[in-house]
């Protein structure tokens, strides 16, 4: 409950900064019902400051427009102020604005016509696309008064039906390309069911209208996607970004995904190997473990016997670490003589049991992958590079053996594709790559996470497959860490069919006979030839379903609604209801002290406050009075007051209703001020202290945030934190005075130093900011790496093209026979093509050297530009104590 000044402008400034508790205040503000995929939608949206748009393309009905008003709202809340809704016709706008009125409290202004432009210009402001409103326009109108809109910096453009926007990058789209130059640098949205009605041609546009920089040049992704659904998982790692789409039911595709076939190798270790467990194990139940201190038994059992599960040499570097450890300790002597008996049992094992059972399925498994026409390929995943090494090392004696551990370029993948026979490589290998050449994935440890077993399969187990591909994986039920993982991952896949977008197991078919379980796999494994035969049954069963194979096939390339993500969805409408009615509780509180102070202070109008029904009526007037002046972005506007404002969800006129997003709720708090110290009289406090009211701003190039804090200490010099001000501000008040300069945050002058300053937790708030920020710039600075990538493979499609035509003239040059003029023509083409193509590439190889060295400039330039910087302003300093203090 508001009792003083400082209270009120406290409790304002907190409601003011409510941006940062992200659509909370937004639902406080409406009267809609709260759906957990529209809320995953808008944060998918608003996810990065670096992003520059976002698609949401959710099926038909199922609330795109609420989803947009969840950002728009946001962003409005978070003081953006310039904001464009465009829509093709007049028909949608008017379903736009019976939706605003009836649940959303954010101005607007509409301009379709001349009139309306009239209406909304003035001597002082003769461009009516200046609002502190949102503006509501049509894409005709919009287009037809470029020059007048494009001067308008807007924070955000949303756009209904953006399916009329994917042609912009072709030539003659006058209309799409007016409307692109008009949302210049804002934040674009995107709305439409249909992202892709013709071909993927146009989810090439929808993203090329966000930024022409971010996907390929068009021809070259005309050539690598258009009518290549085999290609889409390559391109949704980048579409995804962007594009979020709910579905009303996730249909089946019909698109050729061959089956997985899965085999659980039980296997015996050796008795060296389990002595070595054994005194691994008596350890981490040892009571007292100087070596490890700190860590409970079960964190220490799953890390030691996890890395022994993996490999012998995984787990002796780690011996050799303690051992070292130890050296430099006191009081060690019996620890280490145990750690020096459990690295000389180590040493003893020359390989490995689970190693020899891996020669023994590569051996049965390539046979079997010659029988039914797959690559002799292999892919390995280890969690230690430990292990990688150990088996390259043993793999390099039989097999051509690569490793790729995220520390290495592409070559690898490539080089495997090309040459080898066995890629081994730790998860940094199990996102993104297409590894479709091998049909046979191993998991010689097993993970506990069932999402990046299924991602490491997936690598093979995908679009473009030929073949079935067969997993196997290894485990020592034995090993206590390899049964804790075996338990999560059935655990997690008993969750509910495909809740995590797995629709297969990823372990199964449990054997300890590996010689005989094969020929059962045999049973099992389809040839390439039966894939295909199957498939083309699949086809003519479901013919009429699989008119529609492509749009199913182009689903991969949206984030989609799953239960995982549901899961990250944290508002319920619980926790929502109950926070609403918080936030417009202390609103009305601080709404009541607004207007309460007015009729101290004023005689032109007296307000009727009735607090049970939540309204203030202006009475005894001759004229409404003006309550404010706010800032339109181009001048100050006087803000005439209304006849009766509420509360309540379905107060009339929404102009009327007091919200965190309406103009006379950010008014009030915008305006609410007090002194700049003061004192107050509290009978229940048990020492009599200051309690300092701040305002921390951190700013980047491309974030701003605001936070109210609260400092304090008492007489005797305890520091006092934010929970500690908060309840001692929550005390009774019997009496306050104000000193000083009083005035609204906005007019706030620095002043001398006070000794409260010093409290101010400027680098805990300065981390937590910068702890949010980092996985955004992070992600912003791989989609730089991802923008130079895709302009080198522009350039390599170049050079490929010309390769493509130096072997064409080559072939027609061999063609030629008795022509003895007509071959000497042919082999100059050749020869001039051939000197093209060594021009182009030594030419390609400098254009690639100084698109990296530009990316690092760039890098650099981005890292310092997005340095956070810190501003805090002294908001008041009240002294407290249980009597009241004379004026001097």
């Amino acid at each position: 409950m508001v009792r003083t000044s400082f209270h009120a402008y406290y409790q304002a400034r907190q409601l003011e900064q409510l941006s940062q508790e992200q659509f909370v205040p937004v639902f406080a503000s409406s009267d809609i019902q709260i759906y957990p995929f529209q809320i995953a939608a808008a944060s998918f949206a608003l996810r990065s400051p670096y992003q520059k748009g976002a698609v949401l393309c959710d099926e038909a009905g199922m609330g795109k427009s609420h989803e947009a008003m969840l950002v728009i709202n946001q962003k409005w809340l978070e003081g953006c102020s310039r904001i464009l809704l465009v829509i093709p016709n007049v028909d949608l706008l008017q379903q736009w604005t019976e939706m605003l009125e009836r649940f959303y409290t954010v101005p607007y202004v509409v301009l379709t016509n001349r009139e309306q432009w009239r209406q909304n210009t003035s001597p002082d402001t003769p461009n009516a696309f200046i609002q502190d409103a949102l503006v509501i326009t049509t894409y005709d109108f919009a287009a037809d008064n470029e020059d007048a809109a494009k001067v308008v910096n807007w924070d955000l453009a949303v756009f209904e039906e953006a399916n009329a926007l994917t042609g912009v990058y072709q030539e003659g789209n006058k209309q799409a390309k007016a409307l692109k130059r008009i949302a210049g640098e804002s934040f674009k949205l995107l709305l439409t069911g249909t992202p892709i009605e013709k071909n993927i041609m146009d989810l090439y546009g929808l993203i090329w209208f966000i930024d022409e920089t971010l996907l390929p040049g068009e021809k070259e992704f005309l050539a690598r996607y258009l009518r290549r659904p085999e290609n889409y998982p390559e391109l949704s790692s980048q579409v995804s970004r962007y594009c979020f789409r709910t579905l009303r039911s996730q249909a089946k595709r019909y698109a050729k995904v061959p089956e997985r076939v899965l085999m659980t190798v039980e296997y015996t270790p050796s008795s060296q190997e389990r002595k070595l467990y054994e005194l691994l194990n008596a350890y981490i139940n040892y009571r007292e473990k100087k070596a490890f201190p700190e860590m409970d038994p079960y964190d220490l059992a799953l890390r030691l016997l996890g890395l022994l599960g993996s490999s012998t040499a995984a787990i002796l570097q780690t011996i050799k670490g303690v051992i070292k450890r130890l050296e430099q300790m006191e009081n060690t002597q019996e620890e280490l003589a145990q750690w020096q008996e459990i690295q000389a049992v180590a040493e003893s094992i020359t390989q490995d049991a689970k190693a020899t059972e891996l020669l023994t399925v590569l051996k049965q498994g390539f046979a079997l992958m010659k029988k039914v026409s797959a690559k002799r390929k292999a892919v390995i995943f280890t969690e230690s590079v430990e292990t990688q090494k150990m088996l390259q090392r043993l793999l390099s004696q039989e097999y051509t053996t690569l490793s790729y551990n995220g520390s290495t370029d592409y070559s690898v993948i490539h080089r495997f594709k090309e040459e080898g026979e066995v890629l081994i490589s730790t998860d940094n290998g199990a996102k993104g790559f297409n590894l479709e050449d091998s049909a046979f994935v191993i998991h010689y440890d097993l993970l506990y996470n069932t999402l990046k077993m299924e991602q490491r399969i997936d690598r093979c187990h995908r679009l473009g497959q030929q073949c079935d591909v067969l997993s196997v994986a290894f485990i020592d039920k034995n090993n206590f860490a390899d049964v804790r993982k075996l338990e999560l991952v059935n655990k997690r896949m008993l969750v509910t069919n495909g809740v995590f977008g797995i629709t297969d197991d990823v372990l199964g078919g449990f054997t300890d006979d590996v010689k005989g379980a094969f020929p059962v796999i045999a049973q099992r494994l389809r040839s390439k030839a039966q894939v295909e035969q199957d498939f083309q049954c699949t086809l003519d069963t479901y013919e009429e379903d699989n008119r529609h194979t492509v749009a199913a096939a182009e689903d991969v390339l949206f984030t989609t609604f799953t239960k995982e993500l549901a899961d990250k969805v944290k508002l319920s409408p619980q926790y929502i209801d109950r926070k609403a009615q918080e936030l417009n509780n202390a609103l009305w509180e601080v709404a009541k002290w607004f207007f309460e102070r007015y009729n101290e202070k004023n005689t032109d109008c007296r307000f009727v406050i009735d607090e049970s029904r939540r309204t203030i009526t202006a009475t005894t007037y001759d004229q409404l009075p003006v309550l404010f002046y706010y800032w339109t972005g181009s001048r100050n506007r006087p803000y005439r007051s209304q006849k009766v404002y509420g509360m309540s969800k379905d107060f009339k006129p929404k102009a009327g209703q007091i919200t965190l997003s309406s103009v006379i709720g950010r008014g009030i708090l915008h305006e609410l001020e007090c002194s700049d110290t003061g004192s107050l009289t509290v009978p229940d406090i048990e020492e009599p202290c200051e309690i300092g009211l701040y305002s921390v701003t951190l700013t980047s190039a491309s974030s701003r945030t605001e936070q109210a804090v609260l400092c304090g200490r008492t007489e005797s010099g305890k520091v006092l934190d934010e929970d500690a001000c908060k309840e001692i501000l929550s005390l009774p008040v019997q009496d306050c005075t104000q000193e000083g300069h009083s005035a609204p945050h906005w007019l706030k002058r620095g002043s001398r130093p006070h000794g409260l300053d010093e409290l101010v937790p400027t680098k805990e708030l300065l981390a937590a900011e910068m702890e949010k920020l980092s996985p955004a710039q992070a992600d912003e600075m791989e989609r730089m790496k991802q923008r130079v990538a895709a302009e080198k493979a522009a350039l390599s499609w170049e050079l490929n093209a010309l390769d493509s035509q130096v072997q064409q003239a080559q072939a027609e040059l061999e063609a030629v026979t008795g022509d003895r003029l007509k071959r000497l023509s042919a082999q100059k083409r050749v020869t001039q093509l051939r000197q093209e193509y060594m021009k182009r590439q030594e030419s390609q190889f400098f254009d690639a050297m100084r698109l990296d060295v530009e990316l690092e400039e760039k890098i650099k330039s981005f890292a310092e530009k997005e340095k956070l910087t810190t501003k805090v302003q002294r908001e008041f300093v009240v002294v407290i104590d249980k009597n009241a203090k004379e004026n001097n």
